[in-house]
């Protein structure tokens, strides 16, 4: 696995853990949270393709 790989699925796991932390504490803020972050992802994933 290539490090920017690596760095990429440590990146993920790290925001999927504080989102289901918050998810949990707050379930308002979590799905909010849970929804900005796969509209930014979504975004990213556009923009990368060019």
């Amino acid at each position: 696995m290539s490090k920017e790989k690596a760095t990429t699925a440590l990146l993920v796991v790290l925001v999927f853990a504080v989102v289901t932390c918050l998810a949990f504490s707050d379930p308002a803020l979590g799905g909010a949270l849970s929804v900005g972050v796969a509209v930014a992802a979504l975004a990213w994933k556009m923009l990368r393709a060019r």
